[in-house]
């Protein structure tokens, strides 16, 4: 995909950036609300893979707003893909590099991730 991106002149990959699927379709705040709403309910209920596909689409409509890229990581983490987690942050960062629940969230995960490897390295010895 990246691939993709980069064959793209300057200009297509700035309106990319800047242009989010909810503005050129004209999704109404209100809906990716609830769907917002639903995925949180959903994540709390433990119902993950309903979660990760929900924030895909949220992210998909929407790739500037922080909220979905922490809900996301949150349900990575929990399903044990830490590496992704932390690049769905990082993704995040990209378009919110002030949030600080984003920032407190990659700081958590290197952290996790870290100590998983010391300790998968600790085992291998």
């Amino acid at each position: 995909m990246s691939a993709d991106i980069d064959a793209l002149s300057p200009g297509a990959r700035k309106f990319l950036h800047e242009t989010t699927m909810r503005s050129l379709l004209g999704i109404p705040e209100a809906a990716l609300d609830a769907v917002m709403a639903t995925a949180y309910q959903l994540y709390q209920a433990g119902r993950l893979h309903e979660v990760e596909v929900l924030c895909r689409g949220l992210i998909a409509a929407d790739h500037k707003y922080w909220w979905s890229y922490s809900l996301y990581a949150a349900t990575l983490r929990r399903l044990g893909k830490l590496d992704e987690a932390l690049a769905a942050i990082e993704q995040g960062l990209i378009y919110e590099p002030d949030s600080p629940k984003l920032l407190f969230m990659r700081s958590e995960l290197r952290d996790t991730v870290n100590n998983a490897d010391h300790n998968v390295k600790g085992e291998s010895l």
